[in-house]
């Protein structure tokens, strides 16, 4: 693995900026959402008085309302308060956003006079041109000297405008004494400036800005309610103590602490990638052997990871290149906690319902990143080499991070049922076949092009088998009121206890999948995108689904006799399925995997189409399940 590919990689240091950054902008809009409660024109009386007016109340089935003309009226009535409503809603980001410039920019200033830094003295500025050079950096930064610190080290700090690295006065000596010591701590500061100091000054700022901005504010108006009706905005009651629930509490809690977390992880990161330079640079394993450790509870809660965990990076340095769980786990949960918050912002500025295009918007929204943080796990684990979990852990921390957003979201006050954990299960288990599927396709990219085309297979994977995460919160309802009434009224037709089992089987896979061509499409990726980067035929697969095809048509013509239509088309497609399988396994030692899922394809076509000819009755087709043949090939699929 060649320098250049390394480099190329983005690093788990900005992975987990960008989780603070939306953990970040996911509490702002829950806290920012709770003042918006209070605003004086708008209370939770006037939003019932509208609800009262339109004729919408509030139920337990979590159905829409079908009467437009409700919606119409409700908007209307609320529209007054709406501005006021999204005035808090977008003024705290923007609010957060600006004390966060203002910090980045800043900093590095009130550092360097807070400190005292001056210029370094003459007889280091040729060793420090040297070691500069020697860490590729075309732009010197700043050297300044810290006279009040004497231990030996340095700090490198700045923004993208000017880059600063201060050394304590200890350096001196050193340099002295042990110059390859010296060497070794000044190239872990240039390493630090050249791959993350702008990122490390945004993460300080980001924290400090949702300190000064979110959290502490927040905390305080909890504590004395008081405090709110002397702000210029003079509102008379406080936070309601009906909106602060225990639930609430703690929700906010896990946020604060996963945003001060992702503060910690992106500090302790970036000194990994830094030591992994400084051993390319230097080629000694072991650059800081004879520094002394900090103390025990700097290991536990410092900024600087653990001493093990820096030398095992020190020893093994592309082991930085793996996803790692935890990273992938917090982006995932930051990525899910600001799409469910944006959500619920713009479902209190009544856009986000049903009746428009909200919906399809916010899923392609919400498809895009989560995409992106699927392809960025499969890029790093290519490069870093396929091995055993490289895929499949970041994969299961992707689910684990959906699902697990979905209870920490403030407004998700529904149980956890069966229902709900089975919803859960199967979200899990495809995060974890897409990413292990995106991880074996990026094996096989080779250009450019190959990368993009990847990229788009993927994102139209991403919002087909995962963007229905927001059914999982209503699984219990889905039942209840969608799935459930069908299957009871399908169970007069069956004449027998098989064909009532085999009903059931094919009928809740059509009534689960609301997007039948999306699902075809992703599904038809999953073996087309690895034959078009393999640049291959497969014609001993394609020879296998041809013969497997023609059997399976066969087989639909001789089940099409058996009972009513509807459960006749039941076992039709039972009969095909098994022939896809009985296929697989007689050419699994000729084909691989994909090779495999091209033949059940070809497979499923055939079957698809002799299905949907032996139903067709004239211009009518006599059986439900066979009217949509895109809603039949996916569960071929």
């Amino acid at each position: 693995m060649n320098e250049g590919e390394r480099s190329a990689v983005p690093s788990g240091t900005t992975l987990r900026f960008a989780s603070l950054v939306l953990l970040a902008v996911a509490t702002t809009l829950l806290i920012f959402g709770q003042y918006a409660v209070v605003w004086h024109a708008a209370t939770s009386l006037d939003e019932a008085r509208c609800q009262v007016r339109s004729g919408l109340y509030l139920t337990s089935t979590f159905s829409a309302d079908p009467d437009e003309s409700k919606w119409d009226t409700y908007r209307a009535c609320m529209a007054t308060f709406l501005g006021a409503r999204a005035l808090w809603l977008a003024g705290g980001l923007v609010l957060l956003a600006a004390v966060g410039a203002v910090i980045y920019f800043l900093r590095p200033r009130w550092r360097v006079r807070g400190r005292g830094l001056v210029p370094v003295p003459d007889e280091l500025t040729e060793p420090l041109t040297e070691l500069v050079s020697a860490a590729g950096l075309t732009t010197a930064p700043v050297f300044l000297l810290d006279p009040a610190r004497l231990r030996a080290g340095g700090v490198a700090f700045g923004n993208h405008q000017r880059k600063y690295v201060a050394l304590n006065a200890g350096m001196l000596a050193l340099r002295r004494e042990n110059p390859a010591q010296f060497r070794a701590i000044v190239l872990h500061e240039l390493a630090h400036v050249r791959a993350d100091v702008t990122v490390t000054n945004a993460t300080l700022a980001t924290w400090r800005a949702f300190m000064v901005v979110v959290l502490v504010p927040y905390l305080l108006t909890l504590l004395n309610p008081a405090l709110l009706s002397r702000t210029p905005f003079k509102l008379p009651l406080g936070l309601p103590t009906s909106s602060i629930t225990l639930g609430l509490l703690w929700r906010l809690a896990v946020m604060a602490l996963l945003v001060f977390g992702a503060r910690i992880a992106v500090l302790r990161a970036r000194e990994k990638y830094a030591d992994a330079l400084v051993v390319r640079w230097t080629g000694d394993p072991e650059p800081y052997r004879t520094l002394a450790h900090g103390r025990w509870w700097r290991r536990w809660f410092g900024l600087h990871p653990a001493p093990a965990a820096r030398s095992s990076a020190m020893r093994d340095p592309d082991s930085l290149l793996r996803p790692g769980f935890w990273e992938v786990l917090g982006c995932a949960l930051a990525l899910q906690l600001a799409w469910w918050h944006a959500a619920a912002g713009l479902r209190d500025l009544t856009w986000y319902r049903a009746g428009n295009e909200s919906f399809v918007v916010m899923r392609t929204v919400w498809a895009i990143p989560v995409a992106a943080l699927i392809g960025l796990v499969a890029w790093r684990g290519a490069v870093f080499g396929p091995r055993r979990g490289t895929f499949a852990l970041p994969g299961l921390a992707i689910g684990l991070g959906l699902v697990l957003a979905d209870r920490l979201d403030a407004q998700n006050f529904t149980a956890f049922t069966t229902y709900t954990a089975i919803g859960t299960a199967a979200l899990i288990g495809t995060a974890v076949l897409v990413t292990t599927w995106a991880g074996h396709c990026a094996t096989l990219v080779r250009n450019r092009w190959h990368g993009w085309f990847l990229a788009l297979a993927l994102a139209v994977m991403t919002w087909t088998l995962l963007g229905w995460f927001t059914e999982i919160r209503v699984a219990a309802a889905l039942w209840r009121d969608q799935y459930a009434p069908v299957v009871s009224f399908i169970g007069g037709y069956p004449e027998s206890t098989a064909d009532r089992v085999a009903l059931d089987v094919v009928v809740l896979p059509f009534l689960m999948n609301f997007n039948r061509v999306p699902t075809a499409l992703a599904l038809a990726l999953v073996w087309l995108v690895p034959l078009v980067l393999r640049r291959e035929f497969p014609r001993t697969a394609a020879v296998a689904g041809v013969i497997g095809g023609v059997v399976a048509a066969a087989v639909v013509v001789v089940l099409g006799t058996l009972g009513t239509p509807l459960v006749s088309t039941a076992w039709q497609i039972i009969g095909v399925v098994a022939v896809q399988l009985l296929a697989v396994l007689a050419t699994a030692r000729r084909v691989d995997r994909v090779g495999a899922l091209f033949a059940a394809w070809l497979i499923g076509l055939a079957g698809t189409a002799a299905i949907w000819l032996s139903r067709l009755d004239g211009y009518q087709v006599d059986s439900v399940l066979a009217t949509r043949p895109l809603q039949v090939l996916p569960v071929f699929g």
